[in-house]
């Protein structure tokens, strides 16, 4: 109550002291005036470079980001595919300071050069991620042997200057024989690597190098001989995915009826009666729609191909399989569901070579968090003699949360005001939605007042912003009275959304030039008189000031034409 008193006190004092109280938005807000990059940079090197960073750093960081794209935006003209590679990039670097322990000065140099790869999104076309990880040279080459048990070995250096994290690596599998000389028993076979320091000189390679290794059984069918071995490896770099392949050579002693590599064979398979082991694997898959929502229905289409040359499958049944989600093990359920209540598929054949399309629609849980999730995809087939295989795969579809922002009952003290009085507007955003909102501001939009703005900042989901923010009347009103307060917000990839709220707001012209004292007839001897009466301030402004200074006069002339009537009887007395 004392803060309501307070605010309508504020409110009154504006309309006396007509427009002595200016107000300006801070100087981070979207449209307004901005500190530089070089300034923040500034404020960072007062501080302690070894402090690890908060979220108000966080916050920092993320604003000289995004004013760095909005000077590439007003520099440049900028094409959609430049456009898509900044915002690529962005994406990339948000997640990665949204998620890493940092200090204030790592925080810095990563904002920095993120502002350079930026640049070099608006401009150039990106050719490809640098490569920065190889296989260590002093690393022996692998002799594996047909019958025995055997492993092939690597060991990966980092050679570049900065951390490298995350690293994945997974052989590349053919089902060429003479290509791949393995017996291939699952689909994927991958090695994690947490992270990898970067390493200056060959010395310190040695050191730091991380070594893998992949048990393998070599195939009855592959000739003795060298092979080139490639391995596949995707890692984080400053929070962005660089990919690199890493090819090695492996020795492999065969089978002696195999023969040797580069030496036809004297009967072909098919003369032998035997046939490849035939293989399906995942070659694409796209969504209808393509951003796929929480609570939607969507059609996943996924392409498999037959990578056998000769040898047709058939009897084919494929199982999907979604990412179950919960806290424990009694209460999971899956992020998607088939909408026909079965998640199987069945085709008759798919010839050697062939590729066919599985099309399934699934709805994804309405409760779903913003984020990829993924669908496990199971075959189980024959080949033309009838033998059985099975193979499985997977697939990740990145669901969206709609952003679902509301307000509550706006709050006007007071509701009318004269032109140079100010009011006090305040009313409540809710973030109702699963997903935040950044840069969350509001603008008030009338010809009849001043223009101003309310910075909320971050939301989080289920969080709620006020608006608190005085409005100063500038000329009066000429419609209805509503004020447009416009509400702006930005997702995780910074695309804009705005809403729009009215406000009732009446603002009226102060005309005091017919409130002269002599037109009312109020002479030097009512002073006395006035005296006797309260001074009251002008509270109401407009028409209800206006009638608290007539009740004032009204009763000041009353009380002076019944002096006048009193003396004129006395005089009248004294003549008679």
């Amino acid at each position: 109550m004392k803060k309501r008193i307070s605010k309508l006190i504020t409110a009154v004092l504006g309309i006396v002291l007509a427009g002595s109280i200016s107000f300006s938005a801070p100087s981070y807000m979207p449209g307004a005036v901005v500190h530089s990059a070089s300034d923040n940079e500034a404020q960072y090197r007062n501080e302690d470079p070894t402090r690890i960073a908060n979220t108000n750093d966080r916050e920092q960081a993320y604003i000289r980001i995004m004013e760095h794209i909005k000077s590439l935006r007003a520099l440049y003209d900028l094409s959609p595919e430049a456009e898509a590679r900044i915002q690529s990039v962005f994406y990339q670097g948000n997640v990665y300071i949204a998620n890493t322990t940092m200090t204030l000065g790592e925080l810095d140099a990563y904002v920095s050069e993120l502002n350079s790869r930026l640049s070099t999104a608006a401009t150039t076309n990106i050719a490809g991620a640098n490569q920065f990880l190889y296989l260590d040279s002093t690393t022996p080459v692998s002799t594996v042997f047909y019958g025995y048990d055997s492993a092939v070995n690597i060991a990966v250096v980092n050679l570049g200057k900065a951390l490298i994290q995350d690293v994945v690596i997974t052989p590349v599998l053919d089902s060429d024989v003479k290509k791949w000389p393995f017996v291939i028993d699952r689909v994927s076979d991958a090695r994690r690597i947490e992270s990898l320091q970067p390493a200056y000189t060959m010395a310190e390679a040695a050191v730091l190098k991380r070594e893998l290794s992949w048990p393998l059984q070599v195939s009855k069918d592959a000739p003795s001989g060298t092979y080139p071995i490639t391995f596949h490896a995707r890692y984080y770099r400053n929070g962005v995915i660089e990919d690199a392949d890493l090819l090695t050579f492996v020795h492999v002693v065969g089978n002696p009826a195999a023969g040797k590599l580069g030496e036809e064979k004297k009967q072909s398979e098919e003369e032998e009666g035997k046939t490849g082991t035939p293989r399906i694997i995942v070659t694409g898959f796209k969504t209808e729609p393509e951003q796929v929502f929480a609570g939607d229905t969507f059609k996943l289409t996924v392409t498999v191909q037959n990578t056998a040359e000769s040898t047709a499958v058939s009897n084919i049944q494929f199982d999907f399989k979604a990412a179950s989600e919960g806290d424990d093990n009694k209460n999971t359920f899956e992020a998607f569901l088939p909408t026909s209540g079965s998640a199987t598929i069945f085709v008759n054949k798919i010839e050697a070579g062939a590729t066919t399309d599985l099309e399934i629609e699934m709805t994804a849980r309405s409760d779903l968090t913003q984020k990829p999730y993924v669908i496990d995809l199971h075959a189980a087939y024959e080949d033309s003699k009838h033998n059985p295989y099975t193979a499985s795969t997977s697939v990740s579809v990145p669901v969206h949360q709609e952003a679902r922002v509301d307000t509550g009952d706006s709050e006007v003290l007071p509701e009318a005001i004269s032109v140079g009085g100010s009011s006090n507007v305040m009313f409540p955003i809710y973030n109702k939605g699963k997903t935040t909102l950044y840069n969350v501001s509001v603008s008030f939009e009338a010809d009849s007042i001043a223009p101003a703005t309310s910075f909320i900042g971050k939301l989080e989901p289920g969080a709620t912003g006020n608006v608190d923010v005085m409005l100063n009347g500038v000329m009066p009103t000429e419609d209805d009275g509503t004020i447009v307060a416009v509400i702006s917000y930005e997702d995780e990839a910074a695309n804009v959304t705005t809403l729009e709220k009215p406000v009732n707001l009446y603002v009226m012209e102060m005309d005091y030039s017919d409130m002269g004292m002599d037109d009312y007839g109020i002479e030097e001897d009512m002073m006395e008189e006035e005296k006797k009466f309260p001074v009251i301030p002008v509270v109401g402004g407009g028409v209800a000031g206006l009638a608290v200074i007539g009740t004032i006069i009204g009763v000041a002339v009353s009380k002076s034409k019944k002096k006048k009537a009193l003396q004129a009887e006395l005089d009248s007395m004294d003549e008679g």
